[in-house]
This record gives C-alpha cells, sequence and structure tokens, in this order.
C-alpha cells in the first residue's frame, strides 16, 4: 500500500508539498521578525490584504502593533504604521534599508535598476546621487532654469486665460501637470515633450503605459520561482514598452550629442553627456557613465 502511494506521481507531489508546508512553517515561527499574520503556504498573507492594501495594513497594525512583517506570496514584507517607526526605518537607520528588492519593472522598464530608484545602495548609486545632487537638484542650477519654469506658467495662465473666455471647461489637474512636464523636459532634454506633434503623441502614450504596467499586480514579483512563466504577461508587456522607450531616448541622445558638437546645449543631458566623454569632469567619482545610465536617469 505504501509502496503504491510513493510510486503514483499525483501523491508524491501532494506529499513534497505537505513536507514543505511544515517547514515553510517552522521556519516562519522561528524567524526573528516582528508579530504579524501567519499566512498560507505558497499565497502568505496576499488575500488578507484585499483591494485596499493600506487599509487593511492599517487594521492589521492594531493587533500586531506599528511594526509587522507579511508573507506576501514568497517574499517576506515589513510594514510601519506610525510616523516614529517610519522616522526609524528611513532617517536613523536609512542606509541599512536604501536597497530594494527588485521587481518586473526594475529589471525591464529601469534599465535593470540602473536608475537612482533602484539601484543598490553603494558607489555607484552615491556617485549617480552626486551627480543630481550638483547637476540637476542644486540651487545654482535652479536659479539658472528659473526662466523656464517662468515661461512655462506665462504659457499655462494664457492657455487657461484663453479658454476661459472661450467657455470651454478646463481640467486644471491636467493642465498642472502638462506645465510641469514641458518645465521638466526643457530642463532636462532642451524640449518640451507634451507639445504638438507626433514625437509628443507618442512620449504620451509611453508615459500613460510606463504608468498603468508599474502599479499592475505581477505574481513572478512575489512568488519568484513562477517569474519565468510571466503567468499574467506582464514582463512580456514591459520588454516591448522598453524597447520603444529605450529607442525614443536614445534618438535623444543621438541629437544632442550631434549638437553638443557643434556648440552644446544648456540642458542637463548636454552636462551628463560631456561628463560621460570626459572622466576628468566627474570630480572623482567612483563611476564612469554610460548611455544606459543616462538613460535610466532620464527615466
Amino acid at each position: 500500500m505504501i509502496g503504491n502511494l510513493i510510486a503514483s506521481p499525483l501523491h508524491l507531489v501532494a506529499l513534497l508539498a505537505a513536507l514543505w508546508a511544515v517547514v515553510w512553517y517552522f521556519r516562519w515561527r522561528n524567524s526573528r521578525l516582528p508579530p504579524g499574520p501567519t499566512g498560507w503556504p505558497l499565497i502568505g498573507s496576499l488575500l488578507a490584504l484585499g483591494a485596499m492594501p493600506h487599509h487593511s495594513i492599517a487594521e492589521l497594525a492594531k493587533r500586531y502593533g506599528p511594526i509587522l512583517s507579511l508573507r506576501i506570496g514568497n517574499t517576506t514584507v515589513v510594514a510601519t504604521c506610525s510616523a516614529s517607526a517610519a522616522r526609524e526605518f528611513l532617517k536613523h537607520n536609512d542606509a541599512n534599508f536604501l536597497s530594494r528588492t527588485l521587481n518586473a519593472a526594475a529589471k525591464h522598464l529601469a534599465y535593470d535598476s540602473h536608475d537612482m530608484v533602484w539601484a543598490d545602495y553603494g558607489p555607484k548609486w552615491r556617485s549617480l546621487r552626486k551627480i543630481c545632487a550638483v547637476h540637476l537638484f542644486s540651487n545654482k542650477v535652479l536659479d539658472e532654469f528659473r526662466h523656464v519654469r517662468e515661461k512655462e506658467v506665462q504659457i499655462l495662465a494664457a492657455m487657461l486665460a484663453r479658454d476661459g473666455k472661450a467657455g470651454k471647461s478646463v481640467g486644471v489637474g491636467e493642465a498642472l501637470s502638462v506645465c510641469m512636464t514641458n518645465a521638466l523636459g526643457k530642463v532636462l532634454i532642451g524640449r518640451r515633450v507634451l507639445e504638438g506633434g507626433e514625437d509628443a503623441g507618442e512620449f504620451r502614450g509611453m508615459v500613460l503605459e510606463v504608468m498603468q504596467l508599474a502599479g499592475v499586480f505581477n505574481i513572478g514579483d512575489f512568488v519568484p520561482s513562477l517569474d519565468w512563466m510571466d503567468l499574467m504577461g506582464v514582463a512580456k508587456k514591459m520588454k516591448a514598452l522598453h524597447r520603444r522607450l529605450d529607442g525614443f531616448l536614445q534618438r535623444i541622445l543621438d541629437e544632442h550629442a550631434c549638437s553638443s558638437g557643434a556648440g552644446g546645449q544648456g540642458d542637463v543631458l548636454s552636462v551628463l553627456l560631456r561628463l560621460k566623454d570626459d572622466p576628468v569632469g566627474l570630480h572623482g567619482l567612483d563611476v564612469k557613465l554610460t548611455d544606459t545610465d543616462i538613460k535610466a536617469l532620464l527615466f
């Protein structure tokens, strides 16, 4: 009888699954983690989060305290639900929590975590941060591009006045978003990215796709063993979008490389290209910029 059970593939799979569940349970119970719901094998506490995870976690915090741990699939997540606890993570001990677990968006959209958001904390991340601090966020740079922001606000005001006189309704939120995006585009790449034209429409469509795909639930992010299967087709869509986005950004880089040789421009991309071609200009930083780094920073 026992031999027949073991010989049956279905029963063998069931037995292995049961053994795995027992091992998983005891590892979870004995781990040095904050309190939290035990969850289920494979899916963890995924079902307990519901459609509004932030509300569900707030309710769980009432039972388990301001710092709790959750198993979402095979991934362990520690959530903080108070200002003092968040301050410990984000301010007092931030260096210990800077690196992030990569998901499909980091791999397929953010140039395999080459950007500031997903890059591991280390010499390269510090170098990229210094480049941004000096060439993008410094008071000197903000003052230099003040006229760009003022011009975009003037365009916005004129548009609102024109549509108001014509009796048209205006989506103020969308208008402000276009204003800020165009101002940022002028600073970064020297052009208004949401203006009329085929490129503007293409860029707007890609931005909307990025926002939509980055927020999609992907089972492979939480059960890594299933990632290669791409059960929900998310990775396939991200790869296709990345090819289009990369081509768009590469065209901009190529155009700037040509124009920089003919006299240069004053936007951030031109500065990054000069730093890439002249390592001395990095002021002793630990990293040499590549086209991939630059495109990831722009993204």
